[in-house]
């Protein structure tokens, strides 16, 4: 008799099997948390098991309630079956749907090449503030002719002492120091990702990772490290090491969740040079607090502070560069209009800040400048077609203009200080894309220098 009762229950959980590997927990790259519509076929198991329970253990209560409908309304009791079979064959269908659609990353689609718009499209000569603009080792004038270019490539920063720092390509283990003229001055073997930036003292600050287990996966965690313009490093600060402090500013990351049996865990990650299948904070950007007119009211004004990005989380924290210490944070829905796997924080002048919101999931990127003492928007670029997914960049230019860069689609374009288009510019090169045919090959992030620094090099 106990088997009997017992057999229903069995037959549910060997269904449930069948649906849990179709089931995950799908990390998302751009916030670092579950997608819940990866969920269902876990939901759907539960129920599965709940109602097989119910319909053992009260077959006889249920059987009987449905004869006396049935006798006493056979019409109705006809609809509700009809209805009853209509929602059951639409759960199934969003299921269906979920295990194949909904557990994606939300993606995006790169537009077709348009030969029309190549180099400069637009350029106010006398409201831009002009200068050469560096993008994926080539210096560019303002109408866009290559006046110099370097063979290492991604990354590309020149220092204020008129050095060229770059990583080979993208996610390479060699990046190094070179002359204008593209002589190295010396070259390492590390792989670094995201940026390459100069402290107020000269310093060059790269960022790297490394790996180390976490709650039952291989995660990758981000380092900062500072190197003298000699090369050599007097730096290292870890997300790792410091992770029980600094998750004391946030809330839980799913990857904080253990791994279990029951929901295993797809990152779906790609393939990177450090080899880890997940991605703990995913630091996308680090840049130095200058001299600005709040420094003395607040620690975290201080000149010299980094300034860090965290795509996971979607957060932007102030550290002092000395004590390491959090002295500010600006996390997701904190500023107005959540910010959603964000790039390229900076502080400007007046000690606001500014930050190149992807809008990952709203579809639209914007640029706002924050005031940190109350979280107010103080100014917010948006348009209509402005939308880059997983890069962009914004660097502040002088008299309050700025150069954004919309990465997917190659774009750069100059602002004044009244979010008026002043400059103009599609990067010219073209990839084969697999899925969307002829692209236009995408920019991670474009620099401006003024005329003066560039012709004393020249």
């Amino acid at each position: 008799m106990f088997a009997q009762k017992t057999s229903f229950i069995v037959i549910a959980f060997l269904l449930i099997s069948l649906a849990i590997p179709f089931s995950f927990a799908y990390i998302d790259p751009g916030t670092g948390g579950y997608l819940i519509s990866s969920l269902w076929a876990y939901i759907v198991g539960i129920f599965t098991f709940v109602f097989a329970i119910v319909v053992r253990f009260f077959r006889y209560t249920i059987m009987g309630y449905i004869r006396k409908i049935a006798k006493k309304n056979p019409l109705a009791f006809r609809f509700s079956i009809a209805g009853v079979s209509i929602v059951i064959l639409l759960g199934l269908f969003i299921f269906i749907q979920s295990l194949f659609f909904a557990s994606a990353d939300p993606g995006f689609k790169l537009n077709p090449y348009d030969a029309t718009k190549e180099g400069v499209i637009f350029y106010n000569e006398s409201a831009s503030v002009g200068g050469y603009t560096l993008l994926e080792g080539e210096l560019i004038d303002m109408q866009g002719e290559t006046v110099r270019s370097w063979n290492y490539t991604y990354l590309s920063f020149i220092s204020s002492e008129g050095f060229y720092y770059a990583q080979r390509d993208y996610e390479t283990l060699e990046w190094g120091k070179f002359t204008f003229d593209d002589e190295p001055v010396w070259i390492k073997e590390l792989a670094i990702h995201h940026e390459i930036t100069e402290t107020l003292d000269g310093n060059i600050i790269v960022l790297t990772k490394e790996v180390d287990e976490y709650n039952g996966r291989n995660v990758e965690f981000d380092v900062v490290l500072e190197f003298t313009p000699d090369g050599e490093l007097v730096d290292r600060w870890s997300t790792w090491d410091n992770l029980e402090y600094l998750q004391k500013f946030h809330r839980k990351l799913e990857l904080d969740k253990p791994a279990n049996a029951i929901l295993p865990d797809n990152h779906e990650k790609n393939t990177s040079i450090w080899g880890a299948e997940h991605d703990y904070y995913h630091m996308n950007g680090l840049s130095i607090v200058p001299p600005n007119e709040r420094e003395g009211f607040h620690p975290a004004f201080k000149s010299g502070n980094w300034i860090i990005s965290f795509r996971h989380g979607s957060m932007v924290f102030i550290m002092d560069s000395e004590t390491k210490e959090v002295r500010w944070s600006g996390i997701a829905s904190q500023i107005p209009g959540d910010i959603e796997g964000q790039h390229s924080p900076y502080m400007n002048a007046a000690g606001n800040v500014v930050i190149f919101d992807n809008g990952r999931y709203r579809g639209t990127s914007r640029v706002i400048e924050v005031n940190p003492i109350d979280m107010s928007i103080v100014s917010e670029y948006l348009a209509e077609d402005f939308f880059t997914y997983s890069q962009g960049y914004v660097q502040p230019l002088p008299d309050g203009h700025k150069l954004i860069t919309e990465s997917e689609d190659g774009y750069l374009f100059e602002l004044n200080s009244k979010d008026e288009k002043v400059w103009e510019y599609y990067y010219p090169h073209s990839i084969d894309d697999a899925e969307d045919g002829l692209v236009r090959d995408d920019v991670y992030r474009a620099y401006r220098y003024g005329y003066e620094f560039i012709n004393s090099l020249q």
